[in-house]
């Protein structure tokens, strides 16, 4: 992705809720027909489902993370899926509710001895 592609992304989620040095939490709320703009993945996070129905994501160009194309992803309060950085996306909320995530973000990757 072109350093000018990669200017126009927008944040992961719409308000961090904590941070420090090993994580990042966001607060990631879309309404009903809205969409969260692109934007790419810097860090693996964890993403935690709250309410809502369905998701629709398409990747982008630039996507360095696990899928391509498109994807409906559906919303299931408690579900938790861990996702690989590098997706280059946007998210929008197929359904007819108010979709809400927690997303955690890993930071500081750590290797094992």
């Amino acid at each position: 992705m072109s350093a000018a592609a990669e200017q126009n992304l927008g944040p992961i989620a719409t308000k961090v809720i904590y941070e420090d040095s090993e994580v990042r939490i966001w607060d990631q709320i879309i309404e009903p027909g809205a969409v969260l703009g692109a934007h790419k993945h810097e860090n693996d996070y964890v993403l935690v489902d709250v309410k809502g129905t369905e998701v629709a994501v398409d990747f982008l160009p630039g996507n360095e993370g696990d899928h391509d194309g498109h994807i409906d992803l559906p919303v299931r309060r408690g579900n938790s899926i861990f996702v690989r950085k590098g997706a280059v996306e946007t998210a929008k909320n197929a359904g007819t509710d108010t979709v809400r995530y927690i997303l955690i973000e890993l930071l500081n990757e750590r290797t094992e001895a």
